[in-house]
């Protein structure tokens, strides 16, 4: 009786609202994100956080390609600092 259920795609919304509560921010364009640690650590100099990036290996498994330790006051401050450009589509 259960052969029957079709499963639909979650919506693209569900999708990121899913990914940004376990961390992570995906690409818009390429099987690679983004992950967020759970904790950021306080020190005299700013708030540093382990980022990993990540994309899908040849097995569709989760395969971290690098670490990148980063300040998150600079992340905010670069991410308020990029101008948005409007589009018409």
């Amino acid at each position: 009786m259960n052969d029957n259920i079709r499963r639909f795609p979650r919506p693209t919304a569900n999708r990121k609202r899913l990914d940004l509560n376990t961390g992570m921010v995906r690409c818009e364009v390429s099987s690679r994100w983004l992950q967020f640690p759970d904790t950021a650590t306080a020190f005299t100099s700013g708030t540093l956080m382990c980022i990993d990036v990540m994309t899908l290996g040849e097995d569709d498994q989760p395969r971290k390609l690098c670490e990148l330790v980063l300040s998150k006051e600079d992340l905010i401050a670069m991410l308020d600092r990029v101008p948005v450009k409007s589009t018409s589509e």
